[in-house]
């Protein structure tokens, strides 16, 4: 049977992105995981007698002795397995898992970029980052991005050449599970009442990792700039892992607004918050497509978020949802205000960016066009 390995940095990649994908392609091959299980839980739904998961001590960030020992180990790992295919994600699983791969002499090197980190960044710190990207383009046999602005992005800047990146199915990396994300009237009761919202209640949501990049600073301040204009009870609830220990700086820094705010940490039942929310607020400053804006959708609730590649294929703006301009806080404001205060659009919104979803983001039709790759690919191989 031929054999593909996975390979990222930590759980919270592979629970959000590969699930369903890696459930049917272990129907298929000999599927393994390779991550850093201490950095986050693995989700449950993997069935560990199917797919076998080994952990690599792969860090998010530089860290020049500890990354030369990971990328030995990745080596030694596809030297001995001798995988069909090996399939990173993310900057730092891909650098090293390329690296490994191409050394190790494996066939199929696969890369899906879902985000630049250099987006965001200046001087050396940007050429640095940037490069690494050009690497792992030139060390992959195949390159896959989550959305067509980000396609058009990566070659404009020559990370990647025009024939090597291409996206499967209409985008998203992993695309909704409509049999898990939806509206579900029973769930947005019962998540209300254990969240101390009333049922009439407007409720703002973020769903994602917590740092600066995600635009955690900007939402906190557009929603203080809100309250002196919406007159119904509002709350905040932000849902993700504090990867810079960012919650007691800013609990600190809104002291007024805590108790509006609910820290809810990292969940492995994102949509249970979605369908009690009303508005998805995410503005990040660099996304890759932006999944949690359609499993958002797949739940009828709107989305606003900064206009940045891979968002704009997410969000047809005031279809959709709404775009602010990026880093313009006083327009984040101002648009969550609107949908806060008009119940119509909102609904309107929700509803549009429902079908849309129904239409062109299923898992299914994204996981059909995985294993059709795959299928492709592996029988190429022989």
């Amino acid at each position: 049977m031929k054999s593909i390995c996975f390979v990222v940095a930590t759980p919270f990649t592979a629970n959000a992105f590969l699930l369903e994908h890696v459930k049917q392609l272990s129907l298929l091959y000999e599927v393994t995981l390779c991550l850093n299980l201490s950095l986050y839980t693995l989700s449950e739904d993997f069935d560990v007698k199917k797919v076998r998961v080994i952990n690599i001590a792969i860090q998010r960030k530089i860290h020049p002795i500890k990354d030369i020992v990971t990328l030995f180990a990745l080596f030694i790992v596809f030297r001995k397995e001798k995988f069909d295919a090996i399939h990173t994600v993310s900057p730092k699983a891909g650098l090293l898992g390329m690296l490994a791969a191409f050394f190790s002499g494996t066939k199929n090197r696969i890369h899906t970029f879902t985000g630049q980190i250099w987006v965001t960044s200046n001087g050396l710190s940007k050429y640095f980052y940037k490069l690494i990207d050009k690497i792992i383009c030139w060390l992959a046999t195949n390159a896959f991005a989550d959305s067509q602005s980000q396609i058009d992005f990566l070659i404009s800047e020559g990370v990647c050449k025009k024939n090597v990146i291409q996206m499967l199915g209409s985008g998203s990396i992993s695309g909704v599970n409509l049999e898990r994300f939806i509206p579900d009237d029973e769930v947005r009761s019962e998540y209300r009442n254990l969240m101390g919202a009333h049922q009439n209640d407007i409720n703002f949501l973020f769903v994602g990792r917590i740092c600066r990049d995600k635009g955690i600073n900007d939402l906190l301040a557009a929603y203080e700039k809100i309250q002196n204009q919406v007159k119904e009870r509002n709350f905040l609830w932000i849902v993700g892992p504090d990867e810079e220990n960012l919650t007691s700086l800013l609990r600190n820094k809104y002291p007024k607004l805590q108790k509006q705010i609910t820290w809810c940490g990292p969940t492995n039942a994102p949509e249970k918050y979605m369908a009690a929310a009303d508005i998805l607020v995410l503005p990040s400053y660099r996304e890759g497509f932006g999944n949690v804006v359609i499993e958002a959708a797949a739940c009828k609730i709107p989305t606003i978020a900064y206009k940045t590649e891979g968002i704009i294929d997410a969000i047809e703006d005031k279809q959709t949802g709404l775009l602010a301009n990026k880093y313009d806080i006083e327009n984040l404001s101002l648009l969550m205000e609107l949908l806060a205060t008009n119940t119509n659009l909102r609904k309107k919104l929700g509803q549009n960016a429902y079908e849309r979803v129904m239409t062109m983001f299923s898992s299914k039709v994204v996981t059909a066009a995985w294993i059709s790759f795959y299928q492709k690919i592996l029988a190429d191989s022989n």
